[in-house]
């Protein structure tokens, strides 16, 4: 009668081998993961960044985007000092710009991302708003400026142009 199964040292040399390809995948499957992460980030802000300058557009009224750390609450609001990874609010803004005032129709609220992810702008530390004809304006009332995406190692900035367009560009942190 022949006996079926496996001998010791053929498992020893099949839990060797796997664990050599779990080392090799392992950071290479980071790589993969954290680079998701930022292009997710990315697409989130810029489609946001997209969807403001068409509703200022559609609408012929100013529309906002600015960070906010109460994006949970029931009446979320702005503030200068969270970062732009703590979330962000996209609103018509009527009255005070960058400040949702009590007659502001908020149209979008994006909730907290990765912690991993660092967001940092020269010219949008607190909002970018869109005028009615499409045309971008920060804080300073300079129109252009650039928001960098960081994660680990990679970078993209999202760079707005003066008339508001945005666009990405990749480089390292």
């Amino acid at each position: 009668m022949k006996k079926r199964g496996f001998t010791l040292v053929e498992l020893l040399v099949t839990l060797a081998i796997g664990a050599i390809l779990l080392v090799i995948a392992i950071p290479g499957y980071a790589f993969l993961a954290s680079s998701s992460k930022l292009a997710a980030a990315t697409n989130d802000l810029v489609s946001s960044l997209q969807m403001a300058r068409s509703e200022a557009v559609k609408r012929r009224m100013r529309v906002t985007v600015c960070k906010s750390r109460s994006t949970g609450s029931a009446s979320p609001a702005c503030d200068p000092s969270a970062e732009w990874r703590d979330g962000w609010l996209i609103f018509v803004d009527g009255g005070t710009r960058g400040i949702v005032d009590a007659d502001d129709t908020v149209l979008r609220v994006r909730q907290r991302l990765f912690a991993t992810i660092t967001i940092t702008s020269n010219n949008f530390s607190s909002f970018i708003s869109y005028r009615p004809n499409g045309v971008s304006q920060g804080q300073n009332g300079l129109g252009n400026g650039t928001l960098s995406v960081c994660v680990g190692n990679s970078q993209r900035d999202i760079i707005v142009n003066m008339t508001g367009r945005p666009r990405l560009h990749h480089t390292f942190c």
